[in-house]
């Protein structure tokens, strides 16, 4: 679109659509967006949070992957583990992950990506994120079922992308209002302090 053309929000939103119905699927140039009615629309509103949920189970897998050869955790272990983030609803209240084992750990799994392709977080994702890790810290009301939160290794877990560390970096530098117990783990750390939550990065799991 040349940049003396005017924005039409509807031609953007049809043109981003059906650009990614063909690149994704290799479907033939059609106008997609113009068949859809609102019954289909709904539907695809639907479709679009089962991929959010998958998206979101896949990392939290990642992430079981990680801990397990973190912390060296035996074969039975990494499978009650396992079994615990598949048998969970994505609605459930509490953490996303929480183990009572030795040691006890909790975790939050973020599949936040930067806005608008970019390298920052918004508002509400900063906002969203910060919440996480003070609840992390601090405890959260409706995780009834979370081992006790003072004595657990705690995580928030974020896709191992380039964007997302570039967020993460500038927010941490950025806003005052992150807790100086949150750090970044490094390669080959092995976390130990249940006192700090630990950022990770990590691939998605199978």
């Amino acid at each position: 679109m040349s940049s003396n053309a005017a924005y039409r929000r509807d031609e953007e939103l049809r043109r981003r659509f059906n650009a990614f119905l063909c690149d994704i699927f290799h479907l033939p140039s059609s106008d997609y967006f113009g068949a859809m009615d609102l019954s289909s629309l709904l539907e695809l509103k639907s479709v679009l949070s089962v991929i959010n949920n998958t998206l979101t189970m896949r990392l939290t897998l990642g992430f079981v992957d990680w801990v397990a050869k973190t912390l060296q955790m035996d074969d039975a272990v990494v499978t009650r583990l396992r079994n615990g983030v598949l048998s969970t609803k994505p609605s459930a209240n509490g953490y996303d992950i929480s183990f009572a084992h030795v040691p006890p750990l909790v975790a939050e799994v973020k599949c936040n990506v930067p806005i608008n392709n970019g390298t920052r977080y918004g508002a509400d994702q900063k906002r969203r994120i910060i919440a996480d890790i003070e609840g992390l810290l601090n405890g959260k009301t409706k995780a009834s079922t979370a081992p006790p939160i003072a004595d657990s290794l705690k995580f928030m877990v974020f896709l191992d992308v380039p964007a997302v560390r570039a967020a993460n970096s500038h927010l941490i530098a950025s806003n005052s209002r992150i807790p100086k117990e949150f750090v970044i783990i490094q390669p080959g750390e092995v976390p130990r302090d249940p006192k700090v939550v630990y950022g990770v990065y990590v691939h998605l799991g199978a």
